[in-house]
């Protein structure tokens, strides 16, 4: 009885970069460098599958926009790092009577 080995499915330091592999479905690169991926792409199933993913989900120009983080949470959070626990409780005494709650003790 023969024994399967498992191939580990993750990149390799050999393998092309994503940006390589992006530029390669973009027809983007010189002769040579397309034959060289082509090749690796032919015994790399983990490029492969990248290589697929780029070809479905091609990634966008638009420069990702976060919203605005909500002031009660940046004050929270700018108490907590600097350890200011009467700006903590000031905080929370504003959460509690916006929520209708007034005799809460810190």
């Amino acid at each position: 009885m023969s024994s399967l080995t498992a191939s580990v499915f993750e990149k390799e330091r050999q393998c092309p970069s994503s940006e390589a592999l992006l530029s390669y479905q973009q027809l983007d690169l010189t002769r040579g460098q397309r034959s060289s991926i082509a090749a690796h792409l032919a015994v790399c199933d983990f490029c492969s599958a990248e290589r697929q993913l780029l070809a479905k989900y091609p990634p966008t120009r638009e420069t990702p926009v976060s919203p605005p983080m909500p002031l009660g949470l940046r004050v929270l959070a700018e108490a907590l790092l600097a350890g200011n626990r009467s700006g903590r409780e000031r905080l929370l005494e504003k959460l509690f009577e916006r929520n209708g709650q007034r005799n809460v003790s810190f």
